[in-house]
């Protein structure tokens, strides 16, 4: 089994190729970001793509 990393630019690519979309991958911060946050932001991106969150 041979395993084989890739780059972000050659994922985003190849799944271009294929025809998908990738839906997720929002930056929610980076590493000066607290880690609270971080949290504020992903849920933020949850739910603009439609996630529901139960507080």
């Amino acid at each position: 089994m041979k395993l084989i990393i890739q780059s972000i630019k050659d994922y985003f690519k190849s799944k271009k190729d294929r025809g998908l979309e990738p839906i997720f991958f929002e930056k929610i911060g980076d590493k000066k970001t607290s880690r609270d946050e971080m949290l504020k932001n992903l849920i933020k991106a949850l739910e603009k793509n439609g996630w529901t969150i139960k507080k």
